[in-house]
């Protein structure tokens, strides 16, 4: 009787353990901005503009320490000539911060504000509503960007 109960006790304490939650992995949930974006489209007034090619290589790369880099066609005449800057970027509220720090005045970084519309896994979709510059933009300047995530 005290080995059966023994055995209980044994598989009891087996049973118990092997439905405990696991602390040891940690969750590698990462927020879906991370990630290399290409463009997809740009709109503005409800009307989709017409891409070149080059614009259509043009990608955003957000880092996890708030750094973006940005691969772009620069002058936007061909043939296609990029460059690549590394800004950083913040993503509070559903609004989606770009900071570039060398390009501001009087000391103070440019920054454009864009209202999230869609983001995750795969699409990236933002509203550019204002700059520290101008101030809000009026409605009809407010393009909608799309990305695709790629990596």
């Amino acid at each position: 009787m005290k080995k059966l109960t023994l055995l209980l006790g044994i598989l009891i304490g087996l049973m118990i353990s092997s439905c405990s939650s696991n602390n040891d992995n940690p969750s590698t949930e990462t927020d879906p901005i991370i990630g290399k974006w290409k463009i997809k489209s740009i709109e503005l007034n409800s009307q989709i503009r017409t891409l070149e090619d080059c614009h259509l290589q043009q990608t955003n790369t957000y880092q996890k320490n708030g750094n973006l880099i940005e691969y772009y066609w620069e002058n936007e005449m061909t043939p296609c000539v990029f460059n690549t800057s590394t800004i950083k970027y913040k993503l509070e509220n559903g609004i989606l911060t770009s900071i570039n720090e060398s390009e501001g005045t009087n000391g103070v970084a440019f920054e454009i504000s864009n209202e999230i519309i869609t983001l995750n896994g795969t699409t990236l979709v933002f509203k550019e509503v204002s700059d520290n510059n101008y101030g809000q933009y009026p409605e009809n300047q407010q393009q909608i960007f799309t990305y695709i995530k790629i990596e």
